[in-house]
């Protein structure tokens, strides 16, 4: 029998989507993966796609008010509950207090991806002015790396080379601020509103310590849009090197 044929023109402005069966974000802290790319997750997510969050610190510097200090881990940590079980989110919390770069974290990182096996990596861009944020793109881009190239770390008959790696922008990692950037745009009219939402009634906690993130989210939102002739839309930077793109984000 001839193979299925599973070639698609695209004619005019009907661009087909190739989607993920799993999508896999890492998160600095809770909330990052709402700010920087709730819009997206939540529209490939509506196309079928299975999320898996990963967020690497409990957030400890996330309070205004020195009083609200001993108890912004419980809040975050229940806040980042709420949101994951009632979007149906994976949530794989790894814990840690700091992310200063060691060969436990990378070969856990690896290790996750090894058994979650994503399609698509969203993570953030290795030159994040947040030092949690930017360690963990350093450690994620090794742990890659072993993925698709080798068997460290217990990597035997364990190969994965995700279909697609992205760096997604953030209010500490705003992307005219990086030359030669190639941006990937992603149209997300149809889950803005449901993102502002979610971090709005959720993410209760970080709304006086972030007080103009979702301003800054709102604005860039905006700005992207009008790139594709859209209303809101998230932008991202693929990663290339040992992950040929394959599935492309729109």
């Amino acid at each position: 029998m001839m193979p299925e044929n599973r070639n698609i023109i695209c004619e005019d402005d009907n661009l087909p989507i190739v989607i993920p069966k799993r999508i896999l974000v890492l998160a600095g802290h809770p909330d990052d993966e709402l700010v920087s790319c709730g819009g997206t997750i939540l529209k490939y997510q509506q196309l079928g796609s299975e999320i898996y969050i990963v967020v690497a610190t409990p957030g400890l510097g996330g309070y205004a008010k020195e009083k609200n200090k001993n108890k912004v881990v419980e809040r975050r940590e229940a806040e980042l509950k709420h949101v994951t079980e009632e979007l149906k989110w994976s949530l794989i919390e790894l814990d840690y207090l700091d992310m200063e770069i060691t060969r436990e974290k990378i070969s856990r990182i690896t290790n996750v991806i090894r058994d979650y096996r994503p399609h698509v990596i969203l993570m953030p861009h290795y030159s994040d002015f947040h030092r949690v944020h930017r360690n963990l793109s350093l450690i994620a881009r090794e742990a890659i790396y072993h993925c698709s190239t080798g068997k460290a770390y217990g990597g035997h008959e364990r190969n994965w080379t995700p279909l697609g790696v992205y760096y997604y922008e953030s209010p500490s990692c705003k992307f005219q601020y990086i030359e030669g950037s190639v941006f990937v745009v992603v149209d997300i009219k149809t889950t803005w509103e449901q993102k502002k939402e979610i971090f709005n009634h959720i993410y209760v906690s970080q709304k006086l310590v972030l007080e103009r993130v979702l301003e800054w989210a709102e604005d860039t939102a905006i700005l992207r849009g009008n790139e594709i002739n859209s209303t809101y839309a998230e932008a991202y930077i693929p990663e290339t090197a040992y992950t040929p793109l394959k599935i492309l984000l729109i």
